[in-house]
């Protein structure tokens, strides 16, 4: 049955999954926005933009492992229940985190640094991409109806909170050590700080019960042997390609903000110190964290589609304008309207995220929710996990003249339209899911 009210484990399972997606992003955000000080610490010296977007790079051939581990764990989490997964999917995200600051250094064993490196990358990916299988499912199944939309937002608000946290963390470390104590030794630092949400999200997860959804799939015997491979049979087939097609999009939503606002704010023409373009980034993830929450609370009323598609048609429109205002403005060093540039890019680009959890949830059934939903995000990663090959072809070969030689506003600005046309068709071929019900009934024959 599903909850009708809130109880100590709706709470419980909404901050379990907010502290967990709160570390996949602070664990992401630290690679991205750092990514020069990375480049030197890991990679021979090369021209400044060249070496970001190897680090950035690196980041992307991570998270296309997201979808093995969206199969695995989300399989398993059909199959053994949402809880017992989550704690494996915590306790390995939170410790291949924490190993990154034991790497050694470029200087130290060569290249070799950028191997293990990307190495650890793959593995935090496999697990962060089964955080997600069992974790949005977990809250949204532990949610009462009348607040799927608002905790939807909230659940994954964490993710954009998670990269405010990181940049406010990197920053302060800045201000303490300064730029040249954190590429000698104080970035380990940085990425230790990790273990503290996974410690949080793993004392959580420990006193939670497992829904009353998957106890009504045990109940009812509806367990399947191979939910992940469901999905690719009829009549599911049809339902996790247009999802497949609406998370391209969205995933190129979501690096606009979190891969690109620092390297534009940091690359020349930036006047900007490294520390300052921390602190007008933070803001946009911020800004992102509130869009997505009322993005998921108005969906409740709006409903899911019809809100998403009337948001990627406006999205549209302002792209070039925004990013103009945040190049513009971090190029004459004008820290107020590059701020309100980013706080407007954190809110368009991540407020449509805010229904992905209830969304996806809604869109398959209770006995493979885990593997479609787990799935279903990780498949946008097939096409739209490759913006860092992307952004830098649209740089070199269409808008050079635009851009400038080492800043990508403009390209940055076109992958967000390309973004938002595939969020808008991929919505419109799919139905509105507001109303759905997350139990699953038996079929009669």
């Amino acid at each position: 049955m599903e909850p009708e009210r809130f109880t100590s484990n709706t709470t419980k399972a909404i901050v379990s999954q907010f502290v967990g997606f709160l570390l996949d992003s602070y664990d992401l955000t630290m690679i991205l926005s750092i990514a020069p000080i990375l480049a030197k610490v890991l990679l021979p010296p090369e021209s400044a933009l060249l070496a970001t977007f190897n680090i950035i790079l690196s980041y992307s051939l991570t998270i296309i492992f997201r979808p093995l581990g969206s199969a695995i764990f989300g399989n398993l989490g059909d199959r053994i229940g949402r809880r017992a997964d989550l704690i494996i999917t915590v306790l390995g995200l939170g410790l291949a985190s924490a190993l990154t600051s034991a790497l050694p250094t470029y200087a130290q064993v060569g290249i070799l640094s950028f191997i293990l490196f990307v190495l650890v990358r793959i593995i935090v990916g496999i697990f962060a991409g089964g955080e997600y299988a069992a974790g949005h499912p977990f809250a949204m199944e532990w949610t009462p109806y009348k607040w799927r939309g608002l905790v939807s937002g909230i659940v994954q608000g964490g993710f954009s909170f998670g990269a405010g946290l990181a940049a406010l963390v990197e920053a302060a470390f800045i201000g303490i050590y300064g730029v040249s104590g954190v590429e000698s030794f104080a970035w380990r630092y940085v990425f230790l700080t990790a273990l503290a949400p996974a410690v949080i999200a793993l004392a959580v997860r420990l006193t939670m019960s497992e829904t009353p959804v998957f106890e009504d799939v045990k109940k009812k015997n509806l367990i399947r042997k191979t939910p992940f491979l469901d999905l690719f049979r009829k009549p599911y087939r049809r339902d996790f390609f247009q999802v497949m097609l609406y998370m391209t999009g969205m995933f190129f939503f979501a690096y606009s903000l979190f891969a690109f606002v620092p390297a534009i704010l940091e690359d020349k023409p930036s006047v900007f110190s490294i520390g300052t373009a921390e602190q007008v980034y933070y803001y946009g993830t911020y800004a992102a964290f509130a869009g997505a929450v009322i993005f998921g609370a108005l969906s409740q009323y709006i409903g899911r589609r019809r809100l998403t598609i009337m948001w990627a048609i406006a999205t549209f429109i302002i792209s070039i304008p925004v990013y103009y205002l945040l190049f513009h403005s971090a190029s004459i060093g004008n820290y107020v309207f590059a701020s309100i540039a980013s706080i407007i890019i954190g809110i368009i680009t991540q407020g449509p995220w805010g229904i992905i959890p209830i969304y996806l949830s809604e869109r398959f059934k209770a006995s493979m929710r885990s593997s479609g939903v787990g799935f279903g995000y990780s498949s946008g990663i097939f096409i739209g996990g490759w913006f860092s090959v992307y952004v830098p072809l649209m740089h070199n070969y269409l808008f050079k003249a635009i851009d400038t030689p080492t800043n990508i506003w403009f390209s940055t600005a076109v992958l967000l339209m390309i973004g938002a046309v595939l969020v808008g068709i991929g919505q419109y071929l799919g139905p509105e899911t507001l109303g759905t019900k997350l139990v699953e009934e038996v079929q009669k024959v």
